[in-house]
């Protein structure tokens, strides 16, 4: 994956896309919180991927360094974004590895099914109809494939958003939906909504998990640790925390995984 090259052309978006990937990326110094927990992210992100996987789905991929990185890895991956200056920002990035880009709602475009993985990660919280969502993403699955979705914890302690079960008529958040940053939250998942929802839209072997206390992610001014403690320390403070009975209420974010029926 190339480093990413300043274009005073791009749109003001882009240009925070590449100021994100610097962050994430590439430039520890400027944040070292943010940079150690992205990468957090994408190695359990990989890590979920099972051995015999072919086919990779990556929705809602933004600047696709997830799918940039695991078609590197030697796999089969297309990743597709609402936003084609995005994909556009992606593609100057790519170096090798076997991957298709492709703009558009996935609800939209034309998608080959069979595949083996299909990631959608940070996604849900800016849609009022996850059950649909999610059988549509089943219904491009192998038998048996699995989907991978991570979403901000709706009991989160600094949560200051209203659970999906309070909204009442989806109908009245339409207006809200498909943000692309962060200001487009207007809601948050809880584990149990985010399992039954799952269920519901007919995945098998639903396991929600919450991950990313702040030795990880750097809330509550655990960010100035950073500077201090090595990122390897942290992984394992961040995995000792998650094992204890309270742990959910400190965990910014949910990774729910299940596989088709």
């Amino acid at each position: 994956m190339k480093h990413p090259v300043f274009d005073k052309s791009w749109s003001a978006e882009v240009q925070r896309v590449y100021d994100h990937d610097m962050q994430e990326i590439w430039d520890k110094s400027i944040a070292g919180h943010i940079f150690n927990m992205y990468h957090n992210q994408l190695e359990i992100y990989k890590s979920l991927v099972p051995e015999k996987a072919k086919k990779i789905l990556d929705v809602g991929c933004a600047q696709a360094t997830l799918a940039l990185l695991l078609a590197e890895d030697g796999l089969d991956v297309t990743a597709v974004d609402l936003r084609a200056d995005f994909l556009d920002y992606a593609k100057t990035r790519w170096t090798h590895g076997k991957i298709k880009f492709l703009q558009g709602n996935v609800f939209d475009i034309q998608l080959e099914k069979g595949f083996d993985v299909i990631f959608a990660n940070q996604i849900l919280e800016h849609l009022v109809y996850p059950k649909e969502f999610i059988e549509k993403l089943s219904s491009l699955l192998e038998a048996n494939g699995l989907i991978i979705m991570t979403t901000p914890n709706g009991e989160y302690i600094n949560n200051r958003l209203p659970a999906y079960g309070e909204l009442g008529d989806p109908k009245d958040w339409e207006h809200l939906q498909f943000f692309a940053d962060g200001d487009g939250h207007f809601f948050a998942y809880t584990r149990a909504e985010l399992m039954e929802i799952a269920k519901d839209s007919g995945l098998s072997s639903v396991q929600c998990t919450a991950f990313e206390t702040p030795w990880i992610s750097g809330h509550m001014k655990f960010r100035y640790l950073h500077r201090l403690i090595p990122y390897s320390a942290l992984k394992q403070l961040d995995t000792l925390s998650r094992m204890l009975p309270w742990s959910q209420r400190y965990c910014h974010q949910l990774l729910m995984t299940g596989r088709k029926r």
